[in-house]
């Protein structure tokens, strides 16, 4: 960005009734934040920001006060309550601004509800506003559009490389831009604010948008973002046996692995993860030691019985992170076949498995090979 003495002010529009949500997202919580609060705390490390007006709904008008009292950036903070429509709503910013007279030069509207908005696209957005009278971040659609009539049927396939899903920060000089939405109404039914702007002389620019600043519209968008992670652990001691058992194949060794089960570590530390990112307990709860009938059980059956369980759970894998301890055998030339095994009883890529091995040097139970261990960092998301 470009140096500018210019006085620069944000509209936050966070007065929407949330209906597809079927809640009010406005402060729902995303890994502890709230939504609107996290888009407002993504403005406010913009230094250059001189004012922020939050448009509320009338439920929220309070939280937000309770939220920004007695901080810092208090003063440089304006609530206001809001309306039915997006129109409305923005009105009374610009009506409040209008009649204060306060001095901008560059305004930026924003969603509260695009908390992924990132500090580059604000900073490249006013970075060309010192060129352009009105900048719009976008993206090109994936899909295929086409425009069909009132019974159902396809009248126009539309050219996509001409086409761009808008999204926001959206930024303008604020006395061209005020002075060409005069004869809007609070009746006017918009979704989008550049539009405004779309039978004027007012040229706007484009340019590229990010694809993770989507916007909160259902609660799959909240839970497609989201990360679950979950940790295990295991070690088991060693006796004499003909092989060893781990990641569910079978090492020439001259030892295995004791345990109520066939005391594959590896497997066992992973289902420990993969259960507590999922907040569903631990191995014991699904496979307690009591339970007689699961004597000698291959492991991997157990694997595959916690898979179908998050699957059920509408959980799926996107990492699984495992190092294996143990003083000997060398499982370098294991790994690989570990991996693959392991890959296919979970239905994932193998990509989405790392295992690594580690001794020791000879401390302890693991150093003087009487015992392996293992960890497992596991992250989950939602379907």
């Amino acid at each position: 960005m470009r140096k500018t003495d210019k006085k620069i002010s944000v509209i936050l529009l966070a007065a929407g009734k949330s209906k597809r949500f079927q809640q009010d997202k406005t402060f729902f919580e995303i890994e502890g934040i709230p939504i609107a609060v996290k888009s407002l705390l993504t403005i406010l490390s913009l230094k250059f920001i001189d004012k922020i007006f939050i448009v509320s709904s009338n439920d929220n008008f309070t939280k937000f006060q309770d939220f920004i009292l007695g901080k810092d950036y208090e003063k440089k903070i304006v609530i206001l309550k809001g309306s039915d429509t997006r129109s409305s709503s923005f009105l009374k910013a610009v009506d409040h601004i209008n009649h204060n007279n306060i001095q901008i030069d560059y305004l930026i509207i924003h969603d509260a509800a695009r908390p992924y908005a990132s500090q580059e696209i604000f900073l490249k957005g006013i970075d060309l506003l010192q060129k352009y009278d009105a900048v719009i971040p976008g993206l090109s659609p994936t899909d295929t559009v086409k425009i069909f009539n009132d019974d159902g049927f396809v009248t126009e396939t539309l050219d996509r490389n001409k086409l761009i899903n808008v999204q926001t920060p959206q930024f303008f000089k604020k006395d061209i831009f005020f002075e060409n939405i005069k004869n809007i109404s609070p009746s006017d039914i918009y979704t989008d604010d550049s539009s405004l702007l779309d039978n004027t002389s007012i040229k706007v620019k484009i340019m590229p948008g990010e694809i993770n600043n989507i916007k909160i519209t259902t609660k799959y968008d909240v839970e497609n973002k989201l990360i679950y992670y979950g940790t295990g652990f295991d070690l088991h001691e060693l006796e004499k046996g003909s092989s060893l058992r781990l990641g569910g194949i079978d090492i020439d060794f001259q030892y295995r692995l004791k345990g109520h089960s066939d005391g594959d570590v590896l497997i066992h530390s992973m289902i420990d993860s993969i259960l507590g990112a999922a907040s569903l307990g631990d191995i014991g709860k699904f496979f307690p030691s009591t339970d007689k009938s699961l004597r000698g059980i291959d492991s991997t059956i157990m694997l595959r019985k916690v898979s179908d369980i998050i699957s059920e759970k509408k959980f799926k894998i996107v990492n699984l992170d495992n190092t294996i301890i143990a003083q000997k055998p060398r499982m370098t030339n294991h790994i690989e076949d570990m991996k693959l095994n392991l890959a296919k009883i979970l239905r994932i890529d193998p990509k989405q498995i790392n295992i690594k091995s580690t001794t020791t040097d000879f401390i302890g139970i693991i150093g003087s090979e009487k015992a392996i261990a293992s960890q497992s960092i596991c992250s989950l998301k939602k379907n």
